[in-house]
C-alpha cells in the first residue's frame, strides 16, 4: 500500500479481498476475521429491517473476488437464519439464476448486477418475473434499470472504495456502520476513515462516489448514517 491514507496495522487477515479505485482499477485488501464479523453484525441490522421469516432463501449474486463485499452480508443471513443460495454474478450463469428463482422461493435477492440482468435477457428470461415481488439489493450498474421495472422492489447496494453498504427496509440512503466508518462530504465527495483496528486502515481515503450523507435517524430506527449517491 503506497497511498498516505492508507495504514497497515497488525490484525491477522482471514482472507485477501479487494476494492476499486477512483481510477477504475482495484487494489488488494486483507480482511481479519474481527473485521468480517463487525461487517455480519452491520449486515444484520439491515436485515433486521425486513422482518425476514426464517428458514427462508435469499439468493446471492457475487464473483470469487467479492469475499470482502459478501461473505459477511453470507455470514449475516445464516446468523438471521435463513439460506444462502448462490450464483455467479455474470453473464455466463444466467441459466443458474434463473434455476434458481424458479425453484426456489425466494425472500430476497442480493448483489444483482447489469451482468446478471443481461445474462438473463441473452436467455430469454425477464428479470422482473423472476424476482418480482421481493426485495432486490441491486449495484449501481443496474440499480436504476431495474428500478424502473414494474413489480420490482428495489434497494441500493453501494460499493465505494472499502465502504460496503446496503439500504434498509425504508429505502432512504444506504447505511454505513457508524461504528466502523467515520464519513464525510468534501466538494460532494464521500471521505472515509476507519474507526476500528483493521488489517489496513484508512484515513480520509477519498472514495471517488458524489454523494450526500443523511444523518438523521432513519425511519427503520437504525441510527447509522445513511449515503444518498447523486
Amino acid at each position: 500500500m503506497t497511498d498516505s491514507s492508507l495504514q497497515k496495522t497488525t490484525l491477522l487477515p482471514l482472507t485477501i479481498g479487494r476494492f476499486r479505485n477512483t481510477d477504475g482499477g482495484f487494489t488488494t485488501l486483507p480482511f481479519s476475521l474481527v473485521e468480517q464479523d463487525r461487517a455480519r453484525r452491520y449486515a444484520l441490522r439491515v436485515l433486521n429491517t425486513f422482518h425476514f421469516r426464517t428458514g427462508s432463501n435469499i439468493l446471492l449474486t457475487s464473483t470469487f473476488d467479492e469475499t470482502l463485499q459478501f461473505m459477511p452480508f453470507e455470514r449475516a443471513v445464516m446468523t438471521y437464519g435463513m439460506v444462502v443460495v448462490s450464483a455467479d454474478s455474470t453473464p455466463w450463469d444466467g441459466k443458474r439464476v434463473e434455476s434458481i428463482a424458479r425453484r426456489f422461493d425466494l425472500t430476497a435477492a442480493a448483489g444483482i448486477s447489469k451482468n446478471v440482468v443481461d445474462g438473463l435477457n441473452q436467455l430469454g428470461f425477464k428479470i422482473e418475473e423472476l424476482l418480482s415481488g421481493i426485495p432486490v439489493w441491486a449495484k449501481q450498474d443496474a440499480y436504476d434499470d431495474l428500478k424502473a421495472l414494474p413489480g420490482m422492489q428495489v434497494y441500493r447496494y453501494l460499493e465505494a472504495g472499502p465502504l460496503v453498504g446496503f439500504e434498509c427496509s425504508q429505502g432512504n440512503g444506504v447505511h454505513i456502520d457508524r461504528f466502523e466508518w467515520n464519513i464525510d462530504e468534501i466538494d460532494g465527495e464521500i471521505v472515509a476513515s476507519s474507526r476500528l483496528p483493521r488489517c489496513v486502515e484508512f484515513n480520509n481515503f477519498r472514495t471517488g462516489l458524489k454523494a450526500h450523507i443523511d444523518r438523521s435517524a432513519c425511519n427503520c430506527g437504525n441510527t447509522d448514517p445513511r449515503i444518498i449517491p447523486e
